[in-house]
């Protein structure tokens, strides 16, 4: 992971876009990088890191069909471009979702958002009355994001509107009793599976320039027993999404979340891991997320994830703000980013 000097624009002209990921360690939040801590803003641009991943709402961004905006996108690039670094910029479906979407695509809102299905004559077909209302939003970001005279400041953009929790992960995070009451059989599989391809075909669609991440857990529902864990949806979804991203020419990263857990990203042999090695070297990079909090948790220093994102040649690994601005973090993100400098020089 190396941090990339920032090429000048000139006025009026658009900077082309090379679809590689612009490697290094980004922080993550959802707070349109306006952080406040002991009642002063912290910027995260200002920390040692190499650029920021913002993370807003679809009800945030379009709380009504005629009205769209992007919290903090101009003042957030601008500081991208300040700071030599980069942003990443994504919208969060699911639970997120605005009212008028459910009314104007004529489906019900449920536990998570919206299903994957829809009941059409007493059988459970695709939902395409809410991918069709998705694509409309996402075409219209990606019209913003390709006019912004500072473009390739985007280091990707997440693909989101997957069905269940925020949209942005391919999970299934439900407790036991909604997840017995979703009727998650084999169709309900196949259905799931194919949504979150249809979901990826807009992405591919209307963002062919920009890397585009996925995120994927082994999080399928719940039981008696705990959470349910299982890959084979992940698996098939990525298996699509890589092929696809090759016969058009777009750059897809998957990216493992949680990956921070002792016992996952220090265990190649771990399903995550082994799914996330299969699916970096079949995509041509991969990247990292961290538990939210994870220097406040059971998970690996954040010294040693640094180290094994490194050994695995991830692209870009992300830690929530949390884990960017405590000081004994600063202290291994600042080492981490000497380190880097001396390799660079030499």
């Amino acid at each position: 992971m190396t941090l990339l000097a920032a090429q000048p624009v000139s006025a009026g002209e658009l900077p082309p876009l090379d679809r590689r990921p612009k490697p290094g360690i980004y922080a993550l939040t959802n707070t349109c990088n306006w952080l406040v801590k002991g009642g002063k803003r912290v910027n995260l641009f200002d920390a040692p890191v190499d650029g920021v991943t913002d993370y807003v709402t679809w009800r945030m961004v379009q709380p009504e069909e005629a009205s769209i905006r992007y919290p903090g996108l101009d003042r957030m690039m601008g500081e991208a471009v300040a700071s030599g670094k980069y942003l990443s910029y994504g919208i969060l479906a699911g639970i997120h979702t605005p009212d008028w979407v459910f009314e104007k695509a004529g489906i019900p809102r449920v536990p998570g958002g919206y299903l994957p299905w829809i009941e059409k004559d007493g059988k459970r077909v695709l939902n395409t009355p809410f991918l069709e209302v998705w694509e409309q939003t996402v075409k219209q970001f990606a019209a913003r994001l390709y006019a912004d005279p500072h473009r390739d400041r985007i280091n990707y953009v997440p693909v989101t509107g997957f069905p269940f929790g925020n949209g942005l992960e391919l999970y299934v995070p439900l407790n036991q009793k909604e997840f017995e009451s979703l009727r998650y059989d084999r169709e309900g599989k196949r259905l799931y599976v194919e949504f979150c391809c249809r979901v990826i075909d807009i992405f591919l669609r209307h963002f062919p320039d920009f890397p585009l991440g996925i995120a994927f857990t082994d999080w399928y529902g719940s039981t008696a027993e705990g959470h349910r864990r299982d890959l084979t949806e992940s698996a098939a979804i990525l298996d699509y999404a890589v092929k696809r991203a090759k016969e058009e020419n777009v750059t897809v990263v998957p990216m493992g979340l949680w990956l921070g857990w002792k016992g996952i990203c220090d265990n190649p042999d771990h399903p995550m891991m082994r799914l996330y090695t299969r699916m970096a070297k079949a995509a041509g990079a991969g990247a990292w997320e961290g538990q939210m909090g994870s220097c406040e948790r059971n998970c690996l220093p954040l010294a040693e994830q640094v180290e094994l994102a490194r050994k695995n040649g991830v692209s870009w690994v992300q830690f929530w703000h949390h884990d960017c601005v405590c000081p004994e973090c600063v202290k291994t993100l600042e080492e981490y980013r000497n380190r880097n400098a001396k390799t660079e020089e030499k």
